[in-house]
């Protein structure tokens, strides 16, 4: 090689591992221009050309320009090149081909075997390739112990064989395994070294993939809100990669997927679908064509989701893609049986079967044997009835590799005992009924999965209403939605809200319930079970109700003692001369207690619903008619306005120490306050 060329080579490389790709690739492509006579030099530059493209995430021209060089390496003999084009031929397990990449690392490792003996430091740079190359490769093949054992090798290695760019992309690899093994604290770290790493070497293509998998963290941790932020952050890189921004837009769709916000679900797979199609990435045009079809599911629209899980099942036959054909035949057995097509689930179930067969997966058999079983439940007869509830027994009693399936396992039994409560007015089904739910609610915590958690205690606060424990279901249903606000989950937190709503305006049914000694079969009934059961089984979306504002009546304020510092009555036959509000007042150590003491966010008063937060030493009630979710929001605006405003907060502890009350015609900033909040302006909907 002249020593002009190999000058330029050697700065390419060296640029290319500082990040800056396009000069490299500029370098490179000037010395193809050229009229090179020698082999060996045409190889160099091949190799690196590729090379620069796997770090751009150019992977189908990296895979071509890998494939010329193959050819001529091997026609020339010349071993290093066959291997280095060999491992850079592995990366199009990018396009979902496995078999294919588990053929060029094993030829790779055969080839430095068959020359070197295991002590030689020879062939170390291509060792340490190859040990990269295939931990992504086992990664792919769902081996992710295999996969963290190879990365963690790599790591070990001696310091001159590895750049800071190459131990930045396996920082990202090896958290990207973490978020597989349902591991986020650890996948973060990597994440977060990875983004250090990036950010000095100024590499966008590195810091969006670092952001993405930052965001998938957050998204796994259960806050959403900082895993939207983080995504679109990485999102709006120009440089960004195309793999990362596959998974970007994936994650982005499974974050409002989780919010309820659907249609914004199905953009984000929209996009990814269309773009994945467009270049050819098999493996992430199918993850996105059944993303979109689980969403119908859950929409109601099982013809579309059929459609669309159909089609990805074809193809994942064409691509030979295990994951997608297991998961298209599981996702359309589950939507055959929404649909009450029973004898069309059974025809995928026997598809399913014949595929569970060909491979030794646990994975996979637990699939199977869980879609058995709802196929059974969904029969008419008790005996297949009775064998789901047994077979779903045993799949429990195994443990399920994945949280997800375990869920839905749990869920499923869960259902089983509730309709035999129901029909069998045996409260002992309960004895087993509870263990499954604290068993659901375990996993839940385990994996932050906050929606799982608010629904868990949504249907908790169910179970302990059928048993006439009145309290302990408001307190459940209040920490339901207190789990939902706090991550984010509007949509859930505004259905709970009117649940909640709905108890209330219910309990002299439930009393009268009680005192008739009702069968469970009534109780169960009015609880209303099948909203969240379907959700949990990802049979429906959240269906939030209309929200409308209600009709204020009294906002009060009320100082240690009880005292009553501040009133704003809302219609006249509201005042402190009236016997309306001297009842309350009468009452106000009882709801106060009732509230803060159990950690209640709302009580009735007659017809009346009382809200009620504490500031400092003082209460602020709001009593009003109608729904609570907005009024809620009010006295929340009303209550940090307080806390926000020093002018407030003074003029409260003077009057309160003088035993003044407050009169809104001398304080016209309460009264400024009262109209944009209460009157004037209706707050947002988040939802």
């Amino acid at each position: 090689m002249s020593d002009s060329i190999l000058k330029e080579l050697t700065y390419a490389e060296q640029i290319m591992y500082q990040a800056k790709f396009e000069d490299a690739l500029k370098i490179v492509t000037n010395l193809e221009k050229k009229k090179i006579n020698e082999t060996k030099e045409q190889l160099s530059i091949l190799i690196l050309k590729s090379k620069i493209y796997c770090y751009k995430e150019q992977y189908k021209k990296a895979v071509e320009v890998g494939e010329k060089a193959y050819q001529l390496s091997q026609k020339i003999g010349l071993i290093p090149k066959v291997i280095d084009s060999l491992v850079i031929k592995a990366y199009i397990i990018f396009y979902g081909k496995l078999d294919q990449a588990l053929e060029y690392i094993s030829e790779a490792e055969r080839l430095i075997n068959s020359i070197l003996k295991d002590s030689s430091s020879e062939f170390s740079k291509q060792k340490a390739d190859i040990l990269f190359i295939k931990s992504i490769v086992c990664h792919y093949a769902t081996e992710h112990s295999k996969a963290i054992e190879l990365s963690q090798e790599w790591l070990t290695l001696e310091e001159d064989l590895k750049e800071k760019l190459e131990i930045a992309l396996m920082y990202c690899q090896m958290g990207d395994i973490y978020i597989f093994k349902s591991e986020p604290d650890k996948a973060l770290g990597y994440a977060m070294k990875s983004l250090v790493i990036q950010k000095e070497l100024n590499n966008q293509i590195g810091i969006g993939a670092s952001l993405n998998l930052i965001g998938l963290c957050h998204y796994m941790k259960g806050d959403f809100d900082r895993a939207l932020k983080t995504g679109r952050q990485g999102l709006n890189i120009d440089e960004i990669g195309i793999v990362t921004k596959f998974s970007i837009l994936h994650l982005l769709g499974a974050i409002y997927k989780e919010m309820g916000e659907l249609d914004r679900t199905l953009s984000y797979y929209n996009r990814a679908v269309k773009l994945a199609e467009k270049e050819g990435y098999n493996n992430e045009f199918l993850e996105n064509l059944m993303g979109i079809g689980a969403t119908y599911r859950m929409k109601g629209d099982f013809d579309k989701a059929i459609e669309y899980l159909q089609h990805s099942m074809a193809l994942s036959e064409k691509f030979n893609s295990v994951y997608g054909m297991s998961s298209s035949l599981f996702y359309l057995i589950l939507t055959s049986l929404d649909n009450n097509s029973l004898e069309q689930a059974q025809l995928y179930l026997t598809r399913l079967e014949q595929f569970t067969n060909q491979y030794e997966s646990k994975v996979f058999s637990q699939v199977h044997s869980i879609t058995k079983a709802l196929v059974l439940k969904q029969s008419n007869r008790i005996r297949n009835r009775t064998e789901a509830e047994l077979l779903l027994k045993q799949i429990i009693g195994e443990g399920i590799s994945t949280p997800q399936l375990n869920l839905l396992a749990l869920v499923n039994l869960c259902e089983i005992f509730l309709e035999e409560l129901s029909f069998t007015n045996n409260i002992e089904v309960l004895d087993e009924l509870n263990p499954l739910i604290a068993q659901i609610s375990k996993i839940a915590e385990k994996q932050n999965a906050y929606l799982w958690l608010a629904e868990i205690k949504l249907l908790q606060a169910k179970l302990a209403l059928i048993q006439m424990q009145i309290k302990e279901a408001e307190q459940l249903i209040t920490q339901s939605q207190q789990i939902a606000e706090l991550h984010g989950l509007n949509l859930l937190a505004i259905r709970i809200s009117v649940e909640h709503d709905t108890l209330l305006q219910q309990l002299s049914t439930w009393k009268n319930l009680e005192k008739e000694n009702a069968p469970m079969s009534e109780r169960i009934k009015l609880a209303s079970f099948k909203g969240v059961i379907d959700r949990m089984q990802g049979k429906r979306a959240i269906e939030p109700p209309e929200l409308t504002h209600e009709t204020p009546i009294l906002l009060l304020i009320i100082g240690g003692g009880g005292f009553p510092l501040f009133s704003n009555p809302f219609t006249k036959e509201w005042s402190f001369k009236n016997d309306l509000i001297s009842g309350f007042l009468t009452a106000f150590d009882s709801f106060s207690g009732e509230i803060f003491a159990k950690r209640l966010d709302r009580a009735k008063f007659g017809e009346f619903t009382i809200l009620m937060q504490s500031v400092s030493s003082f209460s602020i009630c709001y009593i009003f008619k109608g729904q609570t979710y907005l009024a809620n929001q009010k006295l929340t605006q009303f209550v940090e306005s307080i806390q926000n405003s020093d002018i407030i907060r003074d003029t409260m502890n003077k009057y309160l120490k003088a035993n003044r009350v407050i009169e809104i015609k001398d304080h016209p900033i309460f009264e400024s306050l009262i109209n944009e909040i209460f009157i004037k302006k209706a707050p947002e909907i988040n939802a």
